[in-house]
């Protein structure tokens, strides 16, 4: 069984590395699916944006989606196993010993699995104990000696965890239903075939008019982020700027760091584009393109939201760097270190210390308001560009 562990995108990178060790190749070339094509076939990117408010703690946390199905993980990865023609053996139950016998069941199948986990509940992750129970994640598993598990979850060596661990990290999330997949992959693969059919997925998906989980969502958050009375303002939820610094802090991380290659999978989705092009034998590179300049207005989205101008939010974006640096170099020691410092910042600038005046952070909104139209637009031209291509 070949070795393939990391990646970029935890459900993407997940899929293909478990689709590698089960030595699904793909036919002209004898090699392994990249993570990108991975991407693509499953139907590429998505769009959604969620403001949750936890009036209890005075906070605020953006949750954004960048992967076509990004709120419902197991259609994306059905669809995608169901286009690279690969038997897919999901099993869901209330019951602890029994996840714990579907997952002995999918290791004796296939010597690998994937499994839903709570991500705060893993040890490796070092997440604060206050985040259990709130972030789905998918990691995938192997069998390890005595009662150990290999653990693949984007780093570029495994991590391990034990039974007992493992099992206390399936529980907090009831929607996970301790839900686990086994995969069989087929000899016979129309690599062409399954392509188009996930691009005709991401074009049908992002061509939408819903508000919440199609590119329309990033007009309407355009619109929330200076709207003078909506509930959902911006200036109506961070009115006492309360729980602000965490909510930029999040809209930087989720489009930089946690789970995406640095600019929501936009610049992942090119080169899937490009990959997918010389097979297709259709001129993509001009869509490819596209989606490159989305990329780099994600990027502006993210610095603009952290802006170096400030101390405290350079300070802020060098330690999340470090943090997800010491992840995938597995050095738990300076990881620790990271996520205390973090903790200190936001207990001195997340409620009382917010470090903008009234008239500085209206401009803010402003800037990312229009910076979120520039995305709308910059987005449509490019799926525009890829609807053109495949015509």
């Amino acid at each position: 069984m070949e070795a393939a562990y990391g990646g970029k995108h935890s459900v993407t990178a997940v899929l293909r590395n478990a689709l590698t060790r089960q030595c699904l190749r793909d036919p002209r070339t004898g090699q392994a699916l990249s993570e990108a094509m991975i991407l693509g076939i499953g139907g590429g990117l998505g769009a959604g944006y969620i403001l949750w408010e936890f009036e209890k703690y005075d906070s605020a946390l953006i949750v954004l989606g960048f992967r076509n199905r990004w709120n419902y993980t197991p259609d994306f990865l059905k669809n995608a196993c169901q286009r690279l023609n690969v038997a897919v053996d999901m099993r869901e139950t209330a019951s602890a010993k029994k996840a714990q016998a579907n997952l002995d069941d999918a290791l004796a199948a296939s010597g690998t699995a994937l499994l839903w986990a709570d991500k705060a509940s893993l040890p490796y992750q070092g997440l604060p104990a206050s985040q259990k129970g709130h972030i789905i994640h998918l990691i995938g598993l192997s069998a390890g000696d005595d009662d150990a598990y290999i653990v693949d979850d984007l780093s570029e060596r495994p991590w391990s965890l034990s039974q007992a661990e493992l099992a206390l990290a399936r529980e907090p999330i009831p929607s996970n239903k301790q839900r686990s997949m086994s995969l069989t992959p087929s000899a016979s693969l129309d690599l062409a075939s399954a392509i188009r059919a996930g691009i005709d997925d991401h074009i049908s998906h992002l061509s939408r008019s819903s508000e919440s989980f199609s590119l329309p969502v990033y007009r309407k958050w355009a619109k929330l982020m200076t709207h003078p009375k909506n509930k959902k303002s911006w200036r109506t939820v961070f009115a006492r700027r309360a729980g602000l610094y965490l909510t930029l802090r999040t809209i930087y991380e989720g489009i930089a760091l946690d789970d995406t290659e640095g600019a929501g999978l936009r610049e992942l989705y090119a080169d899937f584009l490009l990959e997918a092009q010389a097979i297709l034998d259709v001129a993509l590179d001009r869509a490819a393109e596209c989606y490159r300049a989305c990329a780099v207005e994600w990027r502006a989205l993210a610095e603009m939201a952290l802006s170096d101008d400030l101390p405290v939010f350079a300070e802020t974006k060098a330690l999340m760097r470090a943090r997800y640096a010491a992840f995938a170099g597995q050095d738990q020691a300076r990881l620790a270190g990271a996520m205390k410092d973090l903790a200190a910042l936001e207990a001195a600038n997340n409620l009382d210390g917010w470090p903008l005046d009234g008239s500085a952070t209206d401009a803010l909104f402003e800037r990312m308001s229009q910076q979120l139209h520039t995305i709308f637009e910059t987005e449509r031209s490019a799926l525009e560009a890829l609807k053109q291509a495949m015509q």
